[in-house]
């Protein structure tokens, strides 16, 4: 096995594995990997997941790898280079690769075919909020799918671990609550640093190689606090040798601008590029290209952004004082590759806001003063941690967050992932002539957004220039302060600025923001068929039989749970109310039988009533009689699952704010649905409805608490499985898609 890993690695990369990474491919992922920066542990994890799942243990290897960087870096150099990976081994129609990252962690694509082979890559903000059913700037109703696919038949791996914060610990806890809890298959985690420790560590074979040997003087600087910027800039200047790059690191992404301005203004004749995660998402991935392009003459200015999943390389490196793992991972970014045989210039001060819980570095680094360190001498070194103090994950958090309802206690996963200063929101920026956006203005798409600081965007809300979507009625409001959590999505007046196309966010720059924003932009793809209830249902039931067949862990019973549920899900697409929806287009011609799909353009898309759920009908339907219970099929399982599969009414269902006491969700006691049957064979006759189950107090959470909390489900099987009937009706519904050209009103 070991030769054909050598020749598959080869392949992709060009070079031959070590031997710890030719053990990984063999023995499969361990839990802890410590290897000198450098020393390939991306390719490590990433090629033998590959290896396992492709070619010498397919059953065994889970058919997702997530692989985390810490927030704030630039996840775009990684996914490029496992694209190139693929491309070289000829998987690249055999494996999905997804960036979520950035404004990009808010693509949805890789949750539609999880039966398919997956490699998804962004920062751990998006992916362990994610998988925390709190997801960044994820769909709260999409947020059931995310959670039930990221935490089963999953391998996770945590690059650069101590540089985690509190999303460190939680990643431990999550992993061991999948254990206890269970899941449908298997789900494994890795994590993986750049420091010894003094513990025993993998890639004895890396230390002993000739490029770790490369080395860096250490040197200190000390900056006057008073002209800190001017003095950082004099020193880069004086240090930069021509013909090479320099890299300064700053602490924070307000200083990296101010280096880069003064730097600008003190060199103009020379390359000065800054590079950070707070650009739009073309802007990003400009800069990430740029990051790593080598032997160019220039200063590279950057945050945190390459401390991990970079190439980067500069003769002389300057570095703001930082936690050792982070020093570390700079450090081998100085004459990374040994291509400066004199070795290069590692600088370093102390920020004006002083050393913090950083002086163990301080006094290493000024113990070394001088020296010429290799990686290698910065693995082994031992040097104090002072953990981040964090919120502990619990049993009962989690269970509680299984609840994804608007009002549901604890609305945000925040304080279980990232420090408060940490926390970041997606800005766009539109150019309004009233100064504000039109009632039926879409909401903003991943290429217009920027991530920003959130704390810089809450400055912004005295002049109460900034915009969002209500969560709830989707209407376009002023946002609050309370409205400002990780990854809400806001708009800005294009007029007022705070976005440089060469600098990125920029929340001190008044100049007006040119706006990607492009109109409303008809959809490319519609419904080009009337399709009936009866129809639909079927189709969806097939495509839950073929998914569910095709992937590992489902005991029968569960399997044939996603498939009625599946042949029931829309049955309240009966009621009248969406009934007049899909054909209140005014036109067409639709046929007298209950429809599931509007054939484009003749659907409305609104309904008469506010907040109307069909599948909260479906689930009243279901529980308004015994007839269709059928040995060995669970009914309480199907009917949650069948309430469930828009992730809108799922544990809690609470009446929004101006419904009466007879509505709920746009359903009022008493209406009537007509008579529906399945050709399967099932019917359901006309009722009455009464929502008092679904009401606080009433028999539904009870019901559904009691599946979450069942030891053959428990919440990562329950949202699996709930997963899987969103699934098939997606692709039930795709396959009367098409070209929406020449579908006029």
């Amino acid at each position: 096995m070991t030769h054909g890993f050598g020749e598959f690695f080869h392949t992709a990369t060009g070079h031959r594995p070590y031997a710890y990474q030719a053990g990984f491919a063999e023995s499969g992922l361990p839990r802890l990997v410590r290897v000198p920066s450098g020393g390939g542990k991306s390719a490590a994890a990433v090629l033998a997941w590959l290896y396992r799942r492709l070619v010498s243990a397919v059953e065994v290897t889970p058919r997702r790898l997530v692989y985390v960087l810490p927030q704030g870096s630039l996840a775009e150099p990684t996914h490029a280079r496992i694209a190139e990976w693929l491309h070289h081994l000829g998987y690249t129609d055999d494996v999905d690769l997804h960036l979520l990252a950035g404004p990009e962690s808010q693509n949805g694509a890789w949750r539609r075919f999880p039966e398919r082979n997956a490699i998804l890559v962004g920062t751990h903000d998006g992916l362990l909020s994610r998988a925390l059913m709190r997801g960044f700037a994820d769909a709260r109703a999409m947020a059931p799918v995310s959670f039930g696919l990221l935490n089963t038949d999953t391998h996770w791996v945590f690059d650069e671990m101590h540089l985690l914060g509190p999303g460190l610990p939680t990643s431990t806890r999550l992993q061991s609550l999948r254990e206890s809890f269970g899941t449908t298959a298997p789900t494994g985690s890795t994590w993986m640093s750049s420091t010894s420790d003094g513990v025993t560590t993998d890639g004895g074979d890396v230390a002993a190689g000739p490029r770790l040997a490369a080395v860096r003087r250490i040197r200190r600087l000390d900056p006057d606090p008073t002209r800190y910027v001017d003095d950082l800039v004099d020193a880069l200047g004086a240090a930069h040798l021509p013909g090479t790059q320099s890299i300064a690191v700053l602490g924070s992404a307000q200083r990296a601008r101010e280096v880069y301005g003064a730097l600008r203004a003190a060199h103009p004749g020379r390359e000065i590029v800054l590079v950070h995660p707070y650009a739009r998402s073309a802007d990003r991935r400009v800069g990430a290209a740029v990051s790593e392009e080598a032997g160019r003459d220039r200063i590279l200015v950057t945050t945190r952004a390459l401390d991990v999943g970079s190439d980067a390389s500069g003769r002389t490196l300057l570095t703001e004082l930082a936690p050792w793992s982070a020093l570390v991972q700079r450090a081998g970014r100085c004459n990374r590759h040994g291509e400066h045989p004199a070795g290069g210039d590692l600088l370093w001060c102390v920020p004006p806001d002083g050393p913090g819980p950083n002086a163990g570095v301080a006094a290493w680094l000024n113990a070394h003063e001088g020296e010429a360190v290799t990686t290698v001498d910065l693995f082994r070194a031992r040097v104090g941690r002072n953990p981040t103090p964090s919120q502990v994950l619990g049993e009962h958090d989690v269970l509680a967050m299984f609840d994804n309802a608007y009002g549901a206690v604890p609305a945000d996963a925040s304080p279980w992932i990232c420090a408060d200063d940490e926390r970041t929101v997606l800005v766009a920026w539109r150019v309004w002539e009233s100064g504000e956006p039109a009632e039926d203005e879409p909401g903003p798409g991943r290429g217009e957004q920027c991530e920003a600081p959130l704390a810089d965007v809450r400055k912004m809300l005295d002049d109460r220039g900034v915009w969002l979507r209500d969560p709830v009625d989707g209407r376009w409001r002023h946002a609050a302060a309370d409205d400002l959590r990780a990854g809400t999505s806001v708009v800005l007046d294009a007029a007022r600025g705070g976005y440089l196309p060469e600098v990125g966010w920029a929340p001190e720059s008044g100049a007006p923001v040119p706006s990607l924003f492009t109109g409303r932009t008809p959809p490319a793809i519609a419904c080009v068929a009337w399709v009936s209830l009866d129809r639909h249902l079927l189709e969806t039931e097939e495509e839950a039989r073929a998914v569910t067949a095709a992937l590992p862990g489902l005991t029968e019973a569960q399997r044939e749970a996603v498939a009625r549920a599946a042949r029931f899900h829309d049955l309240g697409k009966c009621h009248d109310v969406f009934q007049a929806m899909l054909r209140g287009g005014g036109g067409g011609e639709p046929p007298e039988h209950l429809l599931a799909k509007s054939k484009a353009p003749w659907s409305t898309g609104v309904s008469t009533r506010a907040y109307f759920r069909h599948e909260l009908v479906s689930a009243l339907i279901l529980l308004n009689g015994e007839h269709w219970h059928v040995p060995r099929v669970e009914p309480e399982l199907v009917t949650y699952l069948v309430a469930a599969h828009h992730g809108r009414v799922r544990v809690s269902v609470r009446p929004e704010a101006d419904e009466d006491a007879r509505t709920l969700l746009g359903v009022r006691d008493g209406d009537r649905t007509p008579p529906v049957a399945v050709s399967t064979g099932d019917h359901f006759p006309g009722q009455s409805l009464d929502t008092g189950a679904f009401r606080p107090g009433g028999s539904w959470t009870p019901r559904a608490l009691a599946l979450r909390d069942r030891d053959d489900l428990g919440p990562f099987r329950l949202a699996y499985l709930e997963s899987l009937v969103r699934v098939a009706d997606w692709r039930s519904s795709a396959r009367h898609d098409g070209p929406a050209t020449g579908l006029v009103p």
